[in-house]
């Protein structure tokens, strides 16, 4: 079986894509059972067996298991070889496909260059895609000798852009580009049109990295029509990290408009999830250095940090999104989303620092990992402090709410014993006419009081106070108890004490409950009145102070004046 093809570009992207579909199991080479059907079966028909449905994950193991055992029972070295690399091809587990990929080159004797080359550059991808960059070179390094051994061009090209990748990855922009050059100068020479649109790409991107931004436009330009041409995705990648690189150039609205095109234009498939990203995280970026807008920023920039979550694509630049987030919800004091960001931003920063990812020209000194670490300390502390805040907050609210409901409870209750002694007053002067007000019967208790006062003097008092009540002398403001005996034709000892038996009052609440129910009825009858003020209202009942009035008002009724004239209004108002 060749490997030679994993050299090329394109075959690389075949098998990474290829890995993404199948599901990794990882498997003992030495416990497998090899089916009866398949007992007899050569390499090449298992092989291609493979090859016939590749994403049929279960039956391309059974192939490649048997493929294996065979190879263990009996095989050459090569087919040994051979049985370790494919059945890597299926094992996601990154353990399990380091340890069939070391397995398949502990006995090299009898390999030949082709094959050896092929399986050193697959084992230099593969610990390339694990962040193991030291490895990766390593065996990139057993490869390229050999390359250069046999002189092969194409296959020194391809190691030498997998090199130059790494050096990017971790940050040695410098190291990289005369690599690239290298391999652009090899595909030059073969005139492979594909082949040289992506070796220019990735040295203009390495220019921009290198700040060469006028020479990486030169690259972009040279080759991004015949991109479009041979292939669109190609010219979408090279027109987004060309608005990235006229952005340096501080060419905004240029930069907006390449952005644009290419991001609208490319699919958002593993291939180009990062550029993707890239292109939304520079839109922001943009509207933040033209525009000044700050709350379309925030949206491209929470668009970042949703599609980077999504497709957990690492990407150095993303971390002033973040950077940035952290700062607006600052701004806004939303603690809670601006712990997210915090949050976010360390896990972003610890994976980059343990894939040994160079982001020197991304770090900030606000945001290094010990300041991160105290600012997610500090926002935990404000959360649990504004929850707790909260908390009282809501317990003072439900108090007050209580008394609010208490407070409506006792005003409409005492609304309603209002109402009710209205109607009981309005009832009373509607049956005032049928009722007699005098009341000439004494209880023998009381009679005791009236110990020493003949009975004909009695019914006299009682008389004139009949005719004093008729004649409303009781409006007379400077009315007085001497006064009021002396009418009645007695002495202030004997007149209290038949107002107290006969009246059941005391001689002021005789005078003032006399006054409140000629005030009651003249208020209900005479509507003038009731336009009056409470101190005249008082005068005209014989009170010399409206505090007077209001008070032996509400003692007699139980209500205030204001409110027996205002339901006097009502009433009057409802029966018109």
């Amino acid at each position: 079986m060749t490997y030679l093809l994993r050299c090329r570009r394109s075959y690389i992207y075949f098998l990474i894509t290829l890995f993404t579909l199948l599901t990794a199991i990882a498997q003992e080479e030495n416990t497998h059972h090899i089916p009866d059907s398949l007992s007899g079966k050569t390499y090449d028909y298992l092989y291609n067996k493979v090859l016939e449905n590749p994403t049929d994950t279960i039956a391309s193991l059974t192939y490649f298991n048997t493929y294996l055992a065979k190879a263990i029972d009996g095989g050459s070295n090569l087919d040994k070889l051979n049985g370790h690399i494919n059945l890597s091809y299926y094992t996601k587990n990154k353990e399990a496909k380091l340890n069939l990929i070391n397995n398949a080159l502990l006995d090299i004797q009898d390999i030949s260059d082709e094959d050896l080359v092929s399986t050193y550059i697959y084992a230099g991808t593969a610990y390339h895609d694990y962040f193991d960059y030291e490895t990766a070179v390593t065996y990139y390094l057993k490869a390229l000798k050999i390359a250069q051994d046999y002189n092969s061009k194409r296959v020194e090209s391809a190691i030498l852009n997998n090199i130059a990748k790494i050096k990017e990855d971790v940050g040695k922009h410098k190291e990289a580009l005369p690599l690239y050059k290298k391999c652009y100068a090899y595909e030059m020479s073969k005139r492979d049109t594909i082949a040289i649109i992506g070796t220019t790409i990735n040295i203009a991107e390495s220019m921009r990295h290198n700040k060469m931004h006028d020479s990486a436009s030169y690259y972009y330009h040279a080759i991004i029509d015949r991109a479009y041409k041979e292939s669109p995705s190609y010219g979408n990648l090279a027109t987004i990290n060309e608005g990235i690189n006229l952005f340096y150039k501080k060419k905004y609205v240029e930069a907006e408009k390449l952005l644009l095109k290419g991001y609208s234009q490319m699919d958002f498939s593993v291939g180009s999830q990062k550029h993707h990203i890239l292109a939304i995280l520079y839109l922001g970026k943009i509207q933040l250095a033209l525009y000044n807008d700050e709350e379309k920023a925030k949206a491209n920039f929470i668009k970042v940090d949703s599609l980077a979550s999504e497709t957990e694509v690492i990407i150095p630049n993303t971390i002033e999104a973040y950077e940035y987030l952290i700062r607006y919800y600052e701004k806004k004091e939303d603690l809670k989303k601006q712990l997210d960001a915090v949050i976010k931003l360390s896990k972003l920063r610890a994976t980059i620092s343990s894939r040994k990812i160079n982001t020197v020209d991304m770090l900030y000194s606000e945001f290094d990992t010990p300041q991160l670490l105290k600012n997610k300390e500090a926002l935990i502390q404000q959360l649990k402090q504004k929850e707790t805040t909260n908390s009282i907050q809501i317990v003072y609210l439900i108090i007050f709410i209580l008394f609010l409901i208490i407070l409506f409870i006792l005003q409409y209750n005492k609304h309603k014993k209002y109402r009710n002694q209205f109607n009981s007053i309005i009832s009373e002067l509607d049956n005032q006419d049928t009722k007699s007000n005098s009341n000439h019967d004494a209880s023998d208790t009381s009679n005791l009081l009236l110990e020493g006062i003949n009975e004909i003097t009695i019914t006299t008092i009682l008389q004139k106070l009949d005719q004093f009540e008729k004649q409303k002398g009781f409006l007379q403001k400077d009315i007085t108890l001497a006064i009021l005996a002396k009418k009645c034709g007695t002495n202030t000892k004997y007149l209290p004490k038949i107002i107290h038996v006969y009246k059941d009052k005391s001689f002021v609440n005789y005078i003032n409950y006399l006054r409140i129910d000629y005030i009651l009825k003249e208020l209900r009858e005479n509507t003038t009145l009731q336009k009056y003020t409470i101190k005249t209202i008082s005068e005209e009942a014989g009170f010399n102070t409206a505090e007077s009035f209001s008070r032996a008002f509400k003692n007699k009724t139980g209500i205030r004046p204001s409110y027996y004239i205002r339901n006097l209004k009502k009433e009057l108002s409802n029966d018109s």
